[in-house]
């Protein structure tokens, strides 16, 4: 899976190095792709640190399914209230702004239906986490995006290039060497 995302960051940065033009606007291109990955590279190592803590606490305290995921979304409520009444804009030209009345309900009815997703999606990783490996958790979290992936090749425009398409590969290759390994273990 690594390589996968090496394939697909240098496929980038040739692109940007080729299609820039100008030494300033290469090497701003380069800029801004280093500092997207360098926010990527920050999520991959707190997601693994946070699962791999996840999986020691459900061992050690003993948690359920049910309890994880509460505890997990509970969490996160201090840090997004605060940062919501910091940054975000509650006046009510804003609240009519961002939600007109003749589409309101229809806006309401669709956070609900994504919070309530979400309670299964988080339920689903706590199971997925406690009757698995961590290992294999991040697999199936890396393998869901091939699909995507695929699509946004397929269907937008997305370019099509030798990196893209081999990091697909090599990411697919990589799943079901995984795959055999544990059918084998």
């Amino acid at each position: 899976m690594i390589a996968s995302s090496i394939i697909a960051s240098w496929a980038d940065i040739s692109h940007a190095l080729v299609a820039s033009g100008p030494a300033d606007a290469t090497q701003k291109s380069v800029a801004v792709l280093n500092a997207g990955y360098f926010w990527m590279l920050a999520n991959c190592v707190c997601h693994a640190s946070f699962v791999l803590g996840m999986r020691k606490k459900i061992k050690t305290i003993g948690f359920k399914d049910f309890d994880t995921m509460l505890y997990n979304n509970l969490i996160s409520i201090p840090t997004l209230l605060i940062l919501t009444l910091l940054a975000e804009d509650w006046s009510p030209a804003n609240i009519q702004l961002n939600f007109p009345p003749p589409t309101r309900m229809h806006l309401f009815a669709a956070m609900l239906v994504s919070g309530v997703s979400s309670i299964f999606i988080s339920y689903s990783s706590a199971w997925c986490v406690r009757v698995t490996s961590s290992t294999t958790y991040s697999m199936v979290g890396a393998l869901n995006k091939v699909p995507l992936t695929i699509s946004g090749l397929v269907f937008f425009d997305a370019p099509v290039t030798a990196g893209s398409v081999s990091a697909v590969c090599l990411s697919v290759l990589g799943g079901v060497a995984y795959a055999g390994a544990k059918v084998r273990q």
